[in-house]
């Protein structure tokens, strides 16, 4: 069937894994996470007139997909959110029942009975914005009554938890933060100083670094990136020109670059690949530049840069494109050159390194790549429109003669999981509206020592 797919071009048959919210109405099953071979996720169903949020893991298969538990209704807030694994087991952000909104800290087993709030007391209760597991502490901000927001931490092992600060106003929101040498490092919500949290109320400081640049409301933009020997910083955002590059080592703060003076910038991406930070970004003047730093002066570099006013005039997507991920040692990213279109690129920190790893859509036709999915292996899975209004299934290893097209799928389909040789989709057909589907692909079946290794 494979073989027929990819020499007509036709839209492969799917199975349909289960039928959770039976009728036409669909599931809406979202929020994939992989984990102990089985893939995670959460689904709605119509019960009584009401919409019941649930948790499920699946093994690919209709048999082995299975119902974990009915969570407790609630206005609004998380059911399913922030996945991760401590010590063997699953950490989530799940429903708070008893205020109807906002979340707690959930673990699971696989079982019914083992997936519960982490305490029986409530200390658990967090708002939406992502926990930080600072060594053996989850690390949480609450939302109450006083003005502004408080900070506990969470001992995963004692289930204990200890106030840090009541109120606690440098976490409102999801970004700005990183690890400095085990500890948190978080920029206070004016800007002006960093916090260093390592999960205890008297190990709670402001550093003192008087050479820290202002900072401004970065509108969600991560701002910071952890390196073996510091923090990485983009100080100004993208509010303003120059685009600064500064670093922290704890004790002291200095300015390792500073790129674009003239330009406004309208697009970057900010990240870690390796031991060093990767930064892309792009101006209003469909300008593009790529650069990477160590955190000195001498290891920050210029990748890649245009001029606008060259036919090489590079271009950063903007959404419904996805934004750039981090697998197998290479940045991959969509970026259109000037004569191959918006295409799949890559990167491994070098400019010998950097290239466009194949022209799928071919001449100056965009791509219409719309999903990155990485793979434990290293290898990248995406995504695209063609020309027939169906999506193709790719994947890669970052050379050209490493890519190729794995399947067609129907339009309203999306890629969302990799396991054991499936690749699980969502996919909306009249009969069972949004449900879970798969696709049998034996090549993708990932060795066990590769997963392991992630």
């Amino acid at each position: 069937m494979l073989a027929n797919v990819l020499t007509a071009g036709e839209p492969a048959a799917l199975r349909l894994v289960a039928d959770l919210n039976p009728g036409s109405e669909g599931s809406g099953v979202s929020s994939f996470f992989v984990w102990d071979g089985k893939v995670w996720f959460k689904a709605a169903s119509t019960r009584g007139g009401k919409t019941v949020w649930s948790l499920y893991a699946t093994d690919g298969s209709t048999a082995g997909t299975q119902l974990i538990k009915d969570f407790p209704p609630q206005e609004r807030g998380s059911f399913f959110d922030n996945p991760f694994v401590y010590e063997k087991r699953l950490y989530f952000q799940g429903p708070n029942a008893a205020l109807g909104k906002g979340s707690r800290v959930w673990v699971t087993d696989g079982t019914e009975a083992g997936t519960r709030p982490i305490s029986e007391d409530g200390k658990d209760v967090c708002d939406e914005y992502k926990p930080v597991l600072v060594g053996d502490r989850l690390v949480l901000s609450l939302h109450g009554d006083y003005d502004g927001h408080g900070l506990v931490a969470l001992n995963l092992h004692t289930l204990n938890t200890e106030t840090i600060a009541v109120p606690f106003d440098g976490w409102e929101d999801q970004t700005d933060v990183a690890m400095l040498k085990g500890n948190l490092l978080r920029l206070d919500l004016n800007g002006k100083f960093l916090w260093n949290i390592d999960g205890t109320r008297s190990g709670l400081k402001k550093l003192p670094l008087p050479e820290l640049p202002p900072f401004e409301n970065d509108d969600g933009m991560n701002q910071f990136v952890s390196l073996p020997n510091g923090v990485l910083m983009l100080p100004n955002g993208q509010l303003k020109p120059p685009l600064e590059l500064w670093h922290t080592d704890g004790k002291s703060v200095a300015k390792v670059a500073a790129w674009w003076p003239d330009n406004f910038t309208s697009q970057l991406w900010f990240g870690r690949l390796g031991d060093v930070g990767m930064m892309l970004a792009h101006d209003r003047t469909r300008r593009c530049g790529l650069w990477s730093s160590d955190g000195t002066p001498a290891g920050s570099k210029t990748i890649m840069d245009s001029d606008p006013y060259k036919e090489a005039s590079f271009t950063f997507p903007r959404t419904p494109h996805p934004s750039p991920v981090v697998t197998g040692g290479r940045l991959y990213f969509l970026m259109d050159d000037g004569r191959h279109g918006l295409e799949l690129w890559c990167s491994d920190g070098s400019q010998s390194g950097t290239h466009l790893v194949t022209d799928i859509a071919l001449g100056d036709e965009d791509a219409e790549i719309f999903k990155l999915l990485p793979l434990a292996d290293g290898r990248l899975l995406f995504q695209r429109k063609n020309a027939k209004a169906d999506t193709d299934v790719w994947i890669t290893d970052g050379t050209e003669v490493g890519s190729r097209r794995l399947a067609t799928l129907k339009r309203r389909t999306d890629v969302d999981a990799v396991l054991n040789g499936i690749i699980l989709v969502t996919s909306v057909n009249d009969q069972f509206g949004l449900e879970l589907h798969a696709l049998d692909i034996p090549e993708l079946t990932i060795p066990k020592a590769a997963t392991e290794s992630k």
